[in-house]
């Protein structure tokens, strides 16, 4: 599938379905202007078997699993980071600057938008 990609708040977000050491899922990379540069500062992969998301996955790469005993739904907790957490999360990729630039509301508008492309993604792929 063509990559999608959604400008909203100051960002960009890049939906696609992904497939990686065996393991599959709809992923969304957010992208921002960092000195002049097309940066990326946060990726989320909804894998099947081990969904995880990482901080500034091009330099510190700190990445977090989630848990589906305790976070089924790993599309629905991603997009909910997305809505309400995007601009602490990319203060926290290293990114101090471009968070204060970010529109909170313009992303949480976009999330519509960013669930389709995942949706679309996914039924693309022919997962389930």
């Amino acid at each position: 599938m063509a990559e999608i990609t959604i400008s909203a708040g100051g960002l960009e977000f890049r939906v696609e379905y992904r497939t990686f050491g065996g393991d599959r899922g709809p992923a969304v990379r957010v992208f921002g202007n960092v000195d002049g540069q097309d940066t990326q500062i946060l990726r989320f992969d909804c894998f099947d078997h081990t969904p995880h998301y990482h901080y500034d996955p091009t330099g510190m790469d700190a990445y977090h699993f989630m848990d589906r005993a305790v976070t089924p739904d790993v599309v629905a907790y991603s997009l909910a980071q997305l809505r309400d957490n995007t601009k602490a999360m990319v203060k926290a990729a290293g990114y101090p600057d471009l968070a204060s630039s970010v529109d909170g509301e313009a992303v949480a508008n976009s999330i519509g938008d960013i669930r389709a492309a995942m949706e679309g993604a996914a039924a693309e792929a022919g997962a389930q």
